[in-house]
């Protein structure tokens, strides 16, 4: 098999650094604001709208729309960049600030036992 050495080899971009609270608290934004627009169950759903109000509090207007994006609808940080134009380091701090947030906030407001059901592990916190 031949090689074309004119072509580009793929480079995988990890993405950025994140911590696994970080990470579970972008996990935990994405299960509310999915419960929100698709639950069946009108008290699961009042308490994710609820929590997900509770947590866009916590945020900047900027970040909200980076959760929303990335956590609540899938989109990977590279397609945040193509879609809204801005520069990959602005959306992955404005995305790391916004998981930082959110693990403050929820341990702040003490809702990471509380909910039953399957999902992701809810936040154990405090991370010191």
């Amino acid at each position: 098999m031949t090689t074309n050495s004119s072509l580009p080899e793929p480079v995988e971009d990890a993405g950025p650094d994140i911590g696994l609270a970080e990470a579970e608290a972008a996990a935990l934004y994405g299960r509310d604001y999915r419960k929100t627009l698709a639950s069946d169950d009108g008290f699961q759903r009042l308490d994710a709208v609820e929590r997900l109000a509770g947590a866009r509090a916590a945020l900047s207007a900027q970040e909200v729309a980076v959760m929303d994006m990335a956590a609540g609808r899938g989109h990977a940080l590279a397609e945040i960049v193509r879609l809204t134009g801005r520069e990959a380091a602005f959306i992955e701090a404005l995305f790391l600030d916004a998981c930082a947030r959110l693990v403050a906030h929820y341990q702040a407001v003490g809702e990471a036992d509380d909910e039953v059901g399957p999902g992701p592990p809810r936040l154990p916190g405090p991370f010191l």
